[in-house]
């Protein structure tokens, strides 16, 4: 048995636009191993949404999507037919969506759509609602039985993630995709469905993939972190690795943008100068090159290929091959 649930290798995602083929996502490759959170970084627009849609196949019809395999539980999913995906996604896989208050729907109570979600099973209706009554417990939802007679306008935004962590759990899933899972929520809260997602994963033992671009979220609930740039993967490492040792310079620009690292008081937020490059014709070398301080010549001639810096830490840079004074 292999020791990874999730495991990707050179995928790559094309849009066919007006203005040409937008290559979102270009060879991309890691792994989410068995009874781990693994979290997927980067600035918003690179491609981290995208690359989760991919997986559990939530594309819109201009995709391309293209590559050697999508290895779930040893399975392919690259040209599973789509009754397959279905009795996979929403059973062995499920989502956590990015905004809590529209993910439900508003015209369906919550039991209805709790029972509704476990179609698959062959448990009466009464056996379905006990189960999402527990559920709802389990995710810290006060009188359960009661609010899942309620519809979604009458909850909270922290109480919507909530549900929306409940409902992704009910099929007991290997996997659970969560994307940007506390956007809409303020910092106490935020802190809380960390702690909570945390916690679950544990007791259920399921492997998790986080995509965000809050580094404190991610510092707080992953084991290992990839972090993608305009639609690249430029470095992975154990969660220590990259707040510690980070090697690439959008990493290292990235962790000076947290607002935790601020040790000044300052009326402006750091941020990384320019804009990510067009996806639709890409520059020569390096993708992050126009926006790098540390560039040299190589830089805008050759794109760099990744080098390990350590058991499960590399990174795709052209400085890591001119010695330690350039980093």
């Amino acid at each position: 048995m292999t020791e990874n649930v999730l495991e990707i290798k050179d995928i790559s995602v094309d849009f066919i636009t007006d203005s040409g083929r937008l290559k979102a996502v270009r060879h991309a490759s890691f792994n989410v191993p068995k009874g781990k959170i693994v979290g997927l970084v980067g600035e918003s627009g690179c491609g981290k949404s995208t690359l989760a849609s991919v997986l559990i196949r939530l594309m819109s019809d201009n995709a391309v999507v293209s590559g050697e395999s999508i290895l779930f539980e040893g399975q392919n999913l690259m040209g599973l037919p789509p009754e397959e995906m279905r009795a996979l996604r929403g059973n062995k896989m499920t989502m956590i969506f990015q905004d809590p208050m529209t993910a439900l729907n508003p015209v369906l109570t919550i039991g209805t759509q709790m029972t509704d979600i476990q179609h698959r099973s062959h448990k009466t209706r009464a056996q379905k609602r006990q189960i999402a009554v527990e559920m709802l417990q389990k995710v810290g939802i006060p009188d359960p039985e009661d609010r899942l007679n309620q519809y979604p306008n009458e909850f909270s935004g922290g109480m919507r993630q909530r549900i929306c962590i409940a409902m992704a759990l009910l099929s007991k899933p290997s996997l659970i995709i969560a994307d940007e899972p506390t956007t809409a929520l303020d910092v106490t809260l935020e802190a809380q469905i960390v702690h909570l997602l945390k916690d679950l994963q544990e007791e259920m033992g399921c492997s998790i993939l986080c995509v965000s671009h809050h580094l404190g979220m991610i510092a707080e609930l992953c084991h290992d972190v990839v972090v993608m740039y305009a639609g690249e993967l430029i470095e992975q490492g154990t969660v220590r690795d990259i707040f510690h040792k980070a090697a690439h310079p959008y990493t290292q620009r990235l962790l000076e943008c947290d607002p935790a690292n601020i040790q000044r008081r300052s009326k402006n937020l750091p941020t990384i100068k320019g804009d990510i490059p067009n996806l639709v014709n890409l520059p020569r070398g390096c993708i992050f090159q126009d926006r790098c301080h540390k560039k040299i010549a190589i830089c805008s001639q050759k794109t760099p290929g990744p080098l390990s810096l350590g058991p499960g830490h590399w990174a795709s840079c052209h400085l890591l091959n001119q010695g330690e004074d350039y980093v």
